[in-house]
């Protein structure tokens, strides 16, 4: 396109933005009849409609059911009740070490949250289990540390799979174990 003149190669982006538009546009492959059922179950309060949490399969449970799951995987030991929100001082206490590190101002700008929210807790159904218990999965977005942990996982992932102790998988793990000779 570089090489056009600038009527054909604007022509040429026009025509392929158009053919993009068009093929975008979602074709369902449900039934009218089978897009109203899902509405009436996303409308239903007393369901909970959650993706499993191994295979490709989609969960309908009752919420108050959900509910007793997630409570009773809150009561353990290892989780406590907080007296205060510290989504505020985590904030402030990030934005401060960013102030203190020798980033750039341009991604120190970047990283500096506002505006945060707490995690938030939810569960994934364990289908292949007995009981079906919920896996608890911590969803960080929009949390003070977010964009800080983004940046620092894309910095660290350079550095993965460049050291002679790097286990690739679980399988490679095992083929090292059976080379060793004790």
């Amino acid at each position: 396109m570089q090489s056009l003149p600038v009527e054909m190669a604007e022509e040429a982006r026009q025509e392929t933005m158009r053919i993009i538009k068009s093929s975008s546009r979602s074709r369902n492959n449900i039934t009218r009849a089978e897009r109203e059922a899902l509405r009436t179950l996303k409308n239903e309060t007393d369901l909970t409609i959650l993706p499993a949490h191994k295979g490709n399969a989609t969960v309908i449970l009752n919420t108050a059911d959900y509910k007793q799951k997630i409570t009773s995987i809150l009561e353990d030991p290892s989780y406590r009740r907080l007296t205060r929100d510290p989504t505020d001082s985590t904030e402030r206490k990030t934005a401060l070490l960013l102030k203190k590190s020798t980033l750039t101002e341009d991604i120190c700008k970047q990283l500096r949250p506002s505006g945060s929210r707490p995690p938030r807790l939810y569960g994934l159904p364990k289908i292949h289990k007995e009981g079906v218990p919920l896996r608890p999965v911590v969803s960080n977005i929009g949390a003070p540390t977010y964009q800080l942990s983004k940046y620092l996982a894309g910095l660290l992932s350079q550095l993965t799979g460049n050291s002679a102790h790097h286990v690739k998988n679980s399988f490679q793990f095992i083929q090292i174990l059976e080379s060793l000779r004790v």
